[in-house]
């Protein structure tokens, strides 16, 4: 089994991707947008599968996600329900979900994911407004004449 590595920065629409093999540890970040969703998050699935039968190791799931749509927001729950069962399954896992502040909404989803699975997700607001992470990073130099 390797280890997953999903980059694609050219397509903002595609979250990062690191599923680490010999760590456990796994991040998600970025936006997710992309009209295959369904098929990119089984993927994941699919790896995280093969990864609970294989080794039953501990595991640190970090999700950095701006934005994401319906299709993907399914596959994000799928995934957080098979890290639920891994859990009553009596494996050891750590959720960490970070959002941006002013980001209610995405607070609501993972507030909710948790009580639908009885699942604990460690909840983290950035410091900084999405708009304003935004700006920093698309900030441009401008002469005025």
């Amino acid at each position: 089994m390797n280890t997953l590595l999903i980059q694609n920065p050219d397509n903002l629409s595609i979250p990062d991707v690191t599923l680490d093999v010999k760590s456990g540890k796994c991040v998600i970040s970025g936006n997710s947008y992309m009209e295959d969703a369904c098929d990119f998050y089984q993927k994941i699935l699919d790896w995280f599968t093969t990864f609970a039968q294989q080794y039953r190791r501990k595991m640190q799931w970090d999700f950095h996600l701006g934005y994401y749509n319906s299709s993907s927001k399914k596959g994000l729950t799928n995934i957080i329900k098979e890290l639920s069962d891994y859990r009553c399954s009596g494996g050891q896992i750590i959720v960490n979900w970070y959002y941006f502040k002013d980001d209610l909404d995405m607070l609501e989803d993972v507030e909710d994911l948790m009580v639908y699975y009885q699942f604990k997700i460690n909840v983290i607001a950035y410091a900084a407004t999405y708009q304003e992470t935004w700006l920093a990073k698309h900030k441009k130099t401008r002469t005025i004449v």
